[in-house]
């Protein structure tokens, strides 16, 4: 059995009872009026590195938002001909003789 917490609605008195689920509210041990029920809000604790959206997503959609990145990263790459580069010194060097 649960205990409860109730307040009057007169004079302000708390108190806490136990009793059954469901059972009916009494009334105030100091003046006989009518009680109603004290409700908390629930404890939550965080703990870990997080929470994040991607947490509640099922598993295909991480692995086709894997393979997208992946294919990006390999059309990024780039290629470097074997070609030498001409050097600003031998580039004047040209133009002067």
């Amino acid at each position: 059995m649960p205990t409860y917490e109730y307040k009057c609605k007169q004079c302000d008195h708390q108190f806490e009872l136990w009793q059954e689920v469901g059972a009916d509210a009494p009334q105030c041990p100091e003046c006989g009026a009518e009680v109603q029920k004290v409700f908390h809000p629930i404890r939550t604790i965080y703990k870990g590195s997080g929470f994040y959206i991607t947490d509640s997503r099922p598993a295909a959609a991480k692995t086709e938002s894997s393979n997208a990145g992946e294919t990006a990263k390999e059309s990024k790459t780039e290629t470097k001909s074997n070609a030498p580069e001409k050097t600003t010194a031998s580039a004047t060097a040209e133009k002067v003789s």
